[in-house]
């Protein structure tokens, strides 16, 4: 429950920040502009890198009981942080961007004992510090930057980014390495918190904010798990992990160099350039190199005990396919789209626009939510047990307080129902911790997956809602304010408050999610928390 918890805490803190700061960016001066060599063709807000730090770190600090090595590690993202919010408002010289980059490393090398450890060649003793400190800080410069110069195509170094945080999840929790388990699900929730934003067409960049922090935290995520965490992977395993933004960082470096240009000064020279030169549309290219990437941490976790020349033999070899690939492409002229118009739809564009109309991804949603929603609120009512008369008082003054504002207050009705209908949520909810329901097995499972079905049914329709979902109302303070207050209870003392707390949170988002449509699906779930109200107050009696 723990990982769930952690997840969706940083996706939940992410996703509305990220919303609220997007609004706030064009005041702020944190806008990308668009120029010759850059995709975008319109000023778009960059700024959702601290969202999804500030979701990362809140839950991080909320749910884990940190060790000294990853709260030093915290310390370090706040350096990156600072450091990147300054150059997506001023475009920092590349000099001073490094000094920051550099602090943060300092900071986690010096203090959080995070360094290279081990190495082919010095199995029997330990790595001079003369070796291991400069290649861990060439390594943690490598990645951060790594993830920054991928950054050029909608949601691309932040899928990227989870394959690779997945990964370092899954190696850490086969040696019961809990800490960064978790750690890596804050990241990934908060991730997936503003990639709701970020994908084609984007609504907000992360900005150098987003990406080096994705850099940073891979970096030294996957050093702590080579050299703490799971001990007995290859120290290796750190490249095909990271994939194919070090080959990508390294090959663009490389050819800037060799033209006798500054290997700072950016380009249009990185893979992704390359497939869209090749006819690839944004979606193709973003679904290819998310492929290439899934190769690299499928083949990471398959190897995690092989030796350091098989690992580096088939990191090598993938890195050369990649590197020829383009140059070979040119050579045959080949296209993947060689006898199509221009501004024509691509196949893989046209199927996706296809099922998404098919499938009406912003209506069904709605309509499988308040079915959703409707029949947990009726079912939990009726199988509460162990109900004290308090709850039928509150009911009671709660339903006459309603019909009150129905007859004489009708601008304030909708703000009242909401609350019976919050309040019907978390009577449901603690009724049905409380009666003990929750301890058989049947019922902790279904329970388990129906909240997680629901927060995936809730962000599949936010994704493709529009933008009118996340444009800042009250009802989002509203959600808040009775979250809080609900996790504050005294009587949630007796069972789990912030197990309830979360849960009642997936619900109160989906709940929003179907009344701001106001549509027959918001009527279904009324008549479902008024009759589930009622049907527990009379039980309380």
């Amino acid at each position: 429950m723990v990982h769930f918890v952690v997840f969706l805490t940083a996706l939940f803190v992410a996703m509305v920040l990220v919303a609220v700061l997007m609004r706030l960016a064009p005041r702020l001066g944190f806008v990308d502009l668009p120029d010759g060599r850059k995709i975008h063709r319109a000023a778009v807000p960059r700024i959702g890198g601290i969202g999804m730090i500030i979701g990362a770190v809140v839950s991080a600090l909320a749910w884990i009981d940190l060790s000294r090595n990853s709260e030093i590690f915290l310390y370090g993202v706040g350096v990156i942080a600072a450091f990147g919010l300054w150059d997506d408002r001023v475009d920092l010289d590349y000099r001073i961007k490094f000094a920051g980059q550099l602090l943060a490393i300092a900071v986690v090398v010096g203090f959080g004992g995070v360094a290279v450890e081990r190495l082919p060649g010095f199995e029997n003793g330990e790595v001079p510090w003369l070796v291991s400190y400069p290649l861990t800080v060439f390594f943690l410069l490598g990645t951060t930057n790594a993830t920054n110069l991928a950054d050029g195509l909608d949601g691309l170094a932040a899928g990227l980014s989870l394959l690779s945080l997945a990964c370092i999840a899954f190696l850490a929790d086969l040696a019961e390495g809990d800490e960064l388990v978790f750690i890596n699900l804050a990241i990934i929730g908060a991730t997936l918190g503003f990639l709701r934003y970020n994908t084609h067409p984007a609504m907000v960049f992360m900005g150098d904010t987003g990406s080096q922090f994705l850099g940073f935290s891979l970096g030294v995520l996957a050093l702590m798990l080579t050299e703490h965490v799971n001990t007995a992977v290859a120290p290796g395993l750190a490249l095909p992990i990271l994939g194919l933004p070090i080959i990508d960082a390294l090959m663009v470096i490389g050819q800037r160099i060799a033209e006798g240009r500054s290997p700072f000064k950016a380009d249009r020279n990185h893979f992704h350039h390359k497939l869209l030169a090749l006819g690839f549309d944004q979606y193709e290219a973003v679904l290819t190199i998310y492929a290439i990437q899934s190769l690299f941490v499928t083949s990471a976790y398959l190897l995690r005990y092989e030796s350091h020349w098989l690992i580096a033999a088939l990191y090598l070899g993938l890195s050369a396919m990649i590197v020829l690939s383009y140059p070979l492409a040119r050579s045959f002229d080949w296209r993947l789209h060689g006898g199509m118009r221009s501004g024509s739809t691509s196949p893989v564009t046209g199927f996706l626009k296809s099922v998404r109309d098919r499938a009406r991804l912003d209506e069904t949603p709605n309509r499988v939510l308040s079915l959703l929603i409707t029949g947990f609120l009726i079912m939990g009512a009726v199988a509460a047990k162990e109900l004290t008369p308090d709850i039928s008082y509150f009911v009671a003054a709660s339903l006459a307080i309603w019909l009150v504002f129905r007859l004489f207050g009708p601008a304030a009705v909708k703000w009242i129902e909401r609350f019976v209908i919050y309040a019907s949520v978390i009577l449901v909810i603690y009724s049905i911790e409380l009666s003990g329901i929750t301890e058989r097995h049947s019922w902790h499972a279904g329970l388990k997956y129906f909240f997680m079905i629901l927060a995936a049914v809730t962000a599949v329709g936010m994704r493709f809602a529009g933008s009118y979902y996340f444009s800042l109302t009250p009802s989002d303070f509203l959600v808040i304010f009775i979250l809080l207050a609900a996790a504050n209870l005294a009587v949630f003392d007796e069972v789990n408050y912030a197990k309830l707390a979360i849960q009642s949170a997936v619900v109160f988002y989906s709940v929003e999610f179907v009344l701001r449509r106001r549509s027959a699906a918001s009527l279904t779930i009324s008549i479902g928390a008024m009759a589930a109200f009622v049907i527990v107050g009379v039980k309380a009696l």
